[in-house]
């Protein structure tokens, strides 16, 4: 197999760098709908949605795979009470949450700060 044009590969390159910069924005975006979440704003949770799936199917895309797979695992978990226009049960935040705060911690260690 051959490597890729020089000029490719630093566009590759670039665009990863670009994609990379973009974590702490996202970083905040789900803490954010999270805290909405515990606030009883039952909506915040569509857009918890649809930011994990957006991670999920651009971070290996951009070689970040365990955030991609972290972000999926999100997903996964807040997709079938994303439709609800309720409150999360107790059992259903204590998942959540502690979902949201592992795909925040492995984040957080992407952009090298550390989360209390």
């Amino acid at each position: 197999m051959t490597s890729p044009h020089p000029s490719f590969a630093a566009f590759l390159q670039a665009q990863r760098a670009e994609y990379r910069s973009a974590f702490p924005e996202r970083l905040e975006q789900v803490e954010s709908l999270w805290r909405q979440v515990l606030n009883g704003e039952a909506p915040a949770l569509a857009g918890l949605e649809r930011c994990a799936h957006s991670l999920a199917g651009s971070g290996a895309t951009f070689g970040f795979a365990a955030l991609g797979d972290a972000a999926r695992v999100l997903e996964m978990v807040v997709s079938p009470l994303a439709g609800a226009a309720k409150a999360l049960t107790l059992a259903e935040q204590t998942e959540v949450g502690r979902v949201v705060e592992a795909f925040c911690r492995g984040l957080s260690a992407e952009i090298g700060i550390q989360v209390d």
